[in-house]
């Protein structure tokens, strides 16, 4: 076991380096900022790791994220700091119910059947350990820090047809086409996905915020929205991701840069932003009349 943990170890941190040197095979590394200095035991660990200073540089610019406060935002609740148990609260709403099914269905067969329990240590702990560390953070931003949940839940959910009970197989069959259901219904809205016990990708927006619901990923079909539906009418857009409205020919302004009572027209938001909106944002949102959504994950309004 010990071997093969030490060959697993080797390899990752091979792939690693390959990564790097395919990028750049002389490693030149010129951080554009200061990287933060990392104190304690994280910071000599870190420091230990053989990887190339580019990796270890982005270690240290996330653990200094980890120090800042940062808002998160929970089953219509927006909070300042980190709640224990959001990033299970979010899987719940994020995984395919067919699959928390199937998976935890697996994971009571590795552990009840003799001739699986030896798979339990690589099936089961890695994910609860990964899990229980990924917890610990302080920014609740979405499931993207715990992907490798629902690969583990594939993993042990193959355990679940080795139960030889009546039907079993079929049941498992139904299950896996369940999951094949959801996914399609989500069709093309996938990064806003919510599974039918909460509603589905339109309900997101009230439960979760950011990378859950919105990173910025809609501009064009805003843009497309906007001019089949919208032509030469002003817009306000508040706006959250990293893309360049004018590129898409998004022609607006910022309305929190203007007194209320001179924002009319159409009032776009990210769903991320109206999440988190506080003082005029949310008086522009509260005085303005809900007239449709674009890609599951901005709003429109009209003023």
């Amino acid at each position: 076991a010990l071997v093969g943990a030490g060959v697993v170890v080797a390899v990752a941190v091979g792939v690693v380096w390959l990564a790097y040197l395919v990028v750049d095979p002389r490693l030149r590394f010129s951080p554009v900022e200061p990287v933060p200095a990392v104190a304690g035991l994280r910071g000599r660990l870190a420091g230990l790791l053989p990887v190339p200073p580019a990796y270890r540089a982005g270690m240290g610019m996330q653990f200094a994220l980890e120090e800042r406060p940062w808002q998160g935002f929970l089953f219509g609740h927006l909070y300042t700091g980190s709640l224990w148990y959001y990033l299970p609260a979010a899987l719940l709403v994020k995984t395919p119910l067919a699959l928390l099914a199937l998976g935890a269905a697996g994971a009571v067969a590795v552990v009840a059947r003799r001739r699986l329990r030896s798979a339990a240590p690589y099936l089961l702990v890695p994910p609860a350990v990964l899990l229980a560390a990924a917890m610990t953070g302080a920014r609740d931003f979405g499931t993207r820090y715990v992907v490798f949940v629902p690969m583990f839940l594939a993993v042990a959910a193959a355990c679940a047809v080795t139960v030889r009970l009546r039907g079993s197989r079929l049941l498992a069959a139904a299950l896996v086409a369940c999951a094949a259901v959801s996914s399609l219904r989500a069709f093309p809205y996938y990064l806003p996905y919510a599974n039918e016990a909460f509603g589905g990708p339109a309900h997101t927006h009230r439960l979760l915020h950011d990378s859950n619901v919105d990173w910025g990923q809609d501009l064009g079909r805003l843009a497309d929205r906007l001019r089949d539906r919208y032509p030469g009418e002003r817009v306000w857009l508040v706006y959250k991701g990293s893309g360049v409205p004018s590129y898409y020919g998004i022609r607006a302004a910022d309305p929190r840069t203007v007194p209320p009572d001179r924002v009319h027209g159409l009032l776009v938001v990210s769903d991320s932003a109206v999440a988190k909106a506080r003082g005029r944002l949310a008086g522009l949102i509260a005085s303005s009349r809900p007239v449709g959504e674009v890609g599951r994950s901005i709003s429109l309004y009209r003023r």
